[in-house]
């Protein structure tokens, strides 16, 4: 008979094994039982961009094309791209046949952007910069939008896997394969320009592809600032060449400074300093070119920030009208005649040349001649119906210009009639004189008194009792000058009027720094009291014990020194 031996141990491993068999085929039953997902989702059916195009039949032309370009695998590449389709109407307006794999590639990557751009996320006027360089221009009108304002958006926002797509119904060309209307077409920058290159009729001349152009462009900002509206077509047309250079001249081609003459044949001044490029116009206005070089087939368009205006300026003006050959000689002499080309603006009082006459040039240096020229040169653009006499005017050389008017003759310091007024510039105004115009440094006391309209009484009151010209002997004098109001003001009943001028005169010249209290002698042998108070200012007291001030000192001439006041001296 058998003995069967009893291991606890190994019961209890035997029973810890089939448990854990129990508990794991439970757990997988329960998994099997909870699987409710069903059966496996295929992969995303959407195609990438290349698929997408292959399977439109209205991009058969596009994709032959990137095929032949090589360019299919890059559009099958992970992205995300944003694709300007070209259907295959559009495809229909330009001609492919005669370019390299090389210059269809840049085509065709001139349509893609990188990134997923949809519909929605555009924010027209912008600018997206292409695959193969340069920018798209992307505006809208009426819902409408437009890539580079010749291609319209037929067909949005077609999804692919890597991007996607938006038809359009023109191909779109790179800078280089555009002549320079088209350069400046497709800019929503320059669409002022283009409107005016195609209302003046300047299209055509401008698209000849045998030519080659130069064109600075204003911007629509520059357009802004002028006011072209009441110009004739042959106006703008000179405006508008005046901006074109009838050979490609490039900014690396500049040299630090020259001169070039325009298809309209007037000529611009070009400088290249420290990368920036300027041009200054005709009418001395400066501007800058903000965007150099963009190249297209038959030239070069550079942009700029004002509209070059190729009107005469100053010195063109005088140099035309014949009657000013003295005048335009001695600025050239001087060197002025630089400035007044400069933008100004400017009013000149040109005297002729029978105004010159009875002006010794010839006598004077080249300072002196200067500052006389500049006496007749007034900042700012004032056109006689600006004018409203009497009034003064600060000339360029520092003085004052004396303008009053009578029976409607305008006078300037008494002495010049302008006999033409307002002949235009385009940096300013030039009103025709009969006399030159002298600044007080070359006038004596008697000049100084009449030029100015404040002491017209004095100057009556002075060749009334016949003492002009002693007073426009050798001197020196010092006159002290009371005006117009002083005059209207005294009691001269029971007086010698020359006894009265003369003791505002005193025979020796006496500047305002030169002045110290105390009592002089005047001309009639009568004395008059001088203070200098502690402010600085003079009073004069006479001998009917009536005191004045000194109101304007120093205005010096050739034979001695004006000083203005308040009050008519009288003399015991």
């Amino acid at each position: 008979m058998k003995t069967t031996t009893h291991n606890p141990l190994l019961k209890l491993r035997t029973f810890l094994f089939n448990s854990f068999i129990a508990v794991l085929l439970v757990f997988t039953l329960q998994a099997c039982g909870n699987d409710d997902d069903g059966p496996t989702n295929p992969p995303n059916e959407t195609g990438n961009i290349v698929e997408v195009a292959q399977s439109n039949d209205n991009f058969s032309t596009l994709v032959s094309a990137l095929s032949d370009a090589g360019l299919v695998s890059a559009l099958e590449g992970t992205g995300p791209f944003t694709v300007f389709a070209p259907t295959n109407d559009a495809f229909t307006n330009v001609d492919l046949s005669g370019l390299t794999e090389e210059q269809l590639a840049e085509i065709l990557q001139y349509h893609v952007v990188s990134g997923n751009i949809a519909s929605g996320d555009l924010n027209p006027p912008q600018s997206a910069e292409a695959l193969a360089g340069g920018d798209l221009f992307i505006t809208s009108v009426d819902g409408n939008v437009t890539i580079n304002d010749n291609a319209t958006v037929v067909n949005a926002d077609i999804e692919a896997s890597n991007g996607v797509i938006h038809a359009v119904d023109q191909v779109l060309l790179p800078d280089g394969y555009l002549d320079v209307v088209g350069l400046v077409a497709k800019r929503y920058n320059l669409q002022s320009l283009e409107d005016a290159v195609v209302g003046a009729g300047l299209a055509s001349t401008l698209q000849d592809d045998q030519a080659s152009y130069t064109v600075f462009a204003p911007s629509n900002a520059a357009f802004s600032e002028v006011d072209l509206s009441g110009l004739s077509e042959q106006e703008i047309q000179d405006i508008l060449t005046y901006h074109v250079l009838d050979s490609e001249v490039l900014s690396g081609d500049l040299q630090p400074a020259q001169v070039v003459e325009t298809v309209n044949g007037t000529e611009l001044t070009i400088e290249a300093a420290d990368g920036t490029v300027t041009l200054t116009d005709n009418s001395g206005q400066m501007y800058e070119v903000t965007e150099a070089d963009i190249q297209g087939t038959n030239g070069v368009v550079h942009i700029i920030d004002g509209v070059l205006n190729p009107a005469p300026n100053i010195v063109d003006v005088a140099v035309a009208n014949g009657n000013f050959t003295t005048l335009v000689s001695a600025l050239q002499q001087t060197g002025l005649d630089q400035d007044l080309q400069t933008a100004g603006p400017f009013t000149v009082f040109a005297p002729t040349d029978d105004a010159f006459s009875g002006v010794d040039v010839s006598s004077l240096t080249d300072e002196q001649l200067a500052e006389i020229l500049q006496y007749h040169v007034v900042s700012g653009n004032i056109a006689s119906g600006d004018l409203t006499p009497p009034q003064t005017a600060e000339a360029l050389a520092g003085g004052n210009l004396f303008i009053t008017a009578a029976n409607g003759e305008v006078m300037i310091n008494d002495n010049a009639s302008v006999t033409i007024p307002d002949v235009g510039a385009s940096n300013g105004i030039i009103h025709v004189i009969n006399q030159v115009l002298l600044p007080d440094a070359y006038q004596d006391v008697v000049g100084i008194i009449s030029k100015r309209y404040n002491l017209q009484s004095l100057e009556e009151a002075v060749v009334s009792a016949g003492l002009a010209s002693t007073l426009q002997g050798d001197g020196p004098f010092t006159v002290f000058a009371p005006t117009n109001d002083a005059f209207a003001n005294a009691d001269l009943s029971g007086y010698n009027v020359e006894d009265v001028l003369t003791y505002h005169v005193l025979p020796t010249e006496v500047l305002s720094g030169d002045i110290s209290s105390g009592t002089v002698t005047t001309v009639n042998g009568a004395d008059l009291e001088i203070t200098v108070n502690n402010d600085g200012s003079v009073s004069l007291t006479d001998q009917a014990s009536n005191t004045y001030n000194v109101t304007t000192v120093d205005l010096q001439g050739t034979n001695g020194v004006v000083h203005l006041i308040d009050g008519v001296l009288l003399p015991s």
